[in-house]
């Protein structure tokens, strides 16, 4: 049997164990590889072997990233610095351009919280903006929905964008100013889409917001009710972002103490810990009889699942690069370039689309993607960008986030599949206009 046709029935066994027989993506994919390396005749203690040293190879650095990042959204969670924040950009952006506002408050918020947490601890804003505005709260949260999806699957230290960038070796500094920018296009779509098709969108908990908040202005008080500036909030997200961003001017062959410095702190793993040693600060600031232990402890259990499906992930990208497979892809794509651009964003949408988890699409598709990175003519940031746009597509009735929003604000499954599943289409494809123009501008 030949390495591609071995690929292909383990891939769609991978889909189906996870998405039809509701198997644990961390199994599924540890099996998968075993059966991938025991299917191409690598032999029982080489797969183990090989399954055992690509899991320690994601490994190494990310696990502790991910833990760092974690600590840094408990304790934005724990003081409140996720609501001044929110409050903050509303006061900047304007009741008149409120989408962009909940949008560009999500893009920031969601960088070192994960995307159902920062809905939840930004969920009172988000229902006393709707009031105080007196527009449908499906509108406010999908605005802010928009912002939250797109850091979580293309910026780093966000855990499912460093997994891609471990996963396919990208430089972590260039992967960041290309998804950034290719970001801004996938959230521009979602808030074109919120404002032109959700404007309307009335439910009927709209009616109930309004009798919980007897009039607009208690509303908006809760929102701007605290004065203290974001800008100490922002330092944990924007300073590990900067450090890292630095790392993409620097170059290679660059000597010397300053340049050895700059090096060692534009590391993410230093980077985050630079974040995370400020986030510290702040706790201790606000919180005096507030335990940092406890706070790490409870960013480590979080960490967990994402970290074991990462390293998973890891393990079957490694033992697909072993098999020889992409031997087969290189004739393949070489004969036919231009399909290898669409290659990675199909992978990472069907995975969206059969399993529903934005994790699992990105380390499942970049681990697809990981052993072709030498064959394919682009470059594995650019191929990141592309595998992000393609998680968007589609959330649907599969996805923890759709449950939420139909818990939280018992939004109809009907409505939550004409605007939020749609949303998720129409982010995708901005997104990708946005490579494709990066491309074109000879970007590769």
């Amino acid at each position: 049997m030949s390495p591609l046709l071995v690929l292909l029935i383990v891939l769609l066994l991978l889909i189906l164990s996870v998405s039809r027989w509701k198997w644990h993506p961390f199994i599924a994919l540890i099996l998968a590889a075993m059966a991938l390396g025991l299917c191409s005749g690598l032999g029982g203690k080489t797969t183990i072997d090989l399954l055992a040293q690509g899991f320690g190879n994601t490994m190494k650095w990310i696990a502790i990233v991910v833990i760092l990042g974690a600590f840094i959204g408990e304790v934005l969670r724990k003081t409140g610095g996720a609501l001044r924040i929110a409050g903050s950009v509303l006061r900047l952006f304007g009741a008149k351009r409120l989408p962009w506002a909940m949008g560009f408050t999500g893009y920031l918020v969601s960088i070192p919280v994960f995307v159902d947490v920062a809905y939840i601890v930004l969920q009172p804003v988000t229902e006393a903006i709707a009031v105080s505005t007196r527009k449908p709260v499906l509108m406010i949260g999908l605005a802010l929905t928009a912002g939250l999806t797109v850091s979580h699957t293309l910026l780093p230290p966000t855990p499912g964008p460093l997994a891609v960038a471990s996963l396919l070796e990208a430089d972590i500094g260039r992967m960041l100013l290309i998804n950034g920018v290719v970001g801004l296009f996938a959230l521009a779509g979602g808030i074109f889409f919120v404002i032109n098709y959700c404007a309307n969108s009335w439910i009927e908990y709209d009616e109930e917001l309004k009798k919980e908040h007897l009039n607009s202005q208690a509303a908006a008080k809760s929102v701007d009710g605290n004065k203290d500036s974001a800008l100490l909030d922002l330092l944990p997200i924007v300073v590990p972002i900067a450090l890292m961003a630095m790392g993409a001017f620097l170059q290679p062959e660059r000597t010397g103490y300053w340049g050895e410095f700059l090096g060692f702190i534009s590391t993410p793993m230093v980077a985050v810990l630079v974040g995370a040693g400020i986030a510290g600060l702040q706790y201790r600031r606000k919180e005096k009889a507030g335990s940092i232990a406890e706070l790490v402890e409870q960013a480590i259990i979080k960490s967990a699942l994402v970290i074991m499906i990462t390293g998973a992930g890891g393990a079957f990208g490694f033992l697909i690069r072993e098999s020889g497979v992409q031997d087969s892809l290189s004739a393949f794509f070489t004969t036919i370039p231009f399909l290898g651009f669409f290659l990675p964003f199909f992978i990472a949408a069907i995975l969206t689309t059969a399993t529903g988890s934005i994790t699992v699409s990105l380390i499942g598709a970049a681990s697809i993607v990981g052993p072709m990175v030498e064959v394919l003519p682009y470059s594995p940031e650019l191929l990141a960008a592309l595998i992000g746009c393609g998680s968007f597509c589609v959330f649907h009735a599969n996805s923890s986030f759709f449950w939420l929003l139909n818990r939280l604000h018992k939004v109809p499954v009907a409505t939550l599949y004409r605007t939020y599943t749609l949303q998720s289409l129409v982010m995708g494809f901005s997104g990708l206009v946005g490579v494709g123009i990066l491309y074109l501008l000879g970007i590769a």
